[in-house]
């Protein structure tokens, strides 16, 4: 019992750690600057760029909203896991809301993508989809770096 809690602790931390250093990755001042070279990069009009502006204030608002119940989820399992009484049952269902989460976490950034590039004329689309491939997915680059694996 004592190495399956031990564990599940160990893999907690290790999923918190790849959360915080993607929260880190996201905030990060270069992100700022890439955003700022796509938008010069697009030559978005003032309806276009007032439009996508609402877009991500509203898709930030909702991040906002899920990385705060991500976070009490994560809370729920520490204590949870502190009561020292807890059942693999218990465990999966914090685990699978927390899984839940992340899943529309992922759904509304795809669904912010596609909203900023339905606003887009077409040959704002080609650069924004060349910048997209060049950008990548960062959070996935950089576990690809900590765990040896390439693409």
């Amino acid at each position: 019992m004592k190495n399956l809690v031990f564990l599940i602790s160990i893999l907690f931390g290790v999923l918190l750690l790849s959360q915080n250093i993607h929260s880190q990755n996201m905030d990060h001042p270069k992100m700022d600057k890439m955003k700022m070279n796509m938008k010069q990069q697009l030559n978005l009009t003032e309806e276009q760029d007032k439009k996508i502006e609402s877009l991500r204030l509203s898709h930030e608002e909702q991040m906002i909203k899920l990385k705060s119940d991500l976070e009490l989820k994560k809370l729920e399992m520490k204590k949870l896991k502190a009561s020292n009484n807890f059942s693999r049952a218990d465990a999966i269902i914090i685990t699978k809301d927390i899984s839940a989460i992340k899943d529309e976490m992922a759904l509304a950034k795809v669904n912010h993508q596609m909203d900023v590039y339905e606003n887009l004329d077409p040959s704002q689309k080609k650069i924004f989809l060349e910048m997209q491939d060049r950008m990548g997915d960062r959070p996935n680059r950089m576990r690809e770096k900590m765990h040896g694996e390439r693409k």
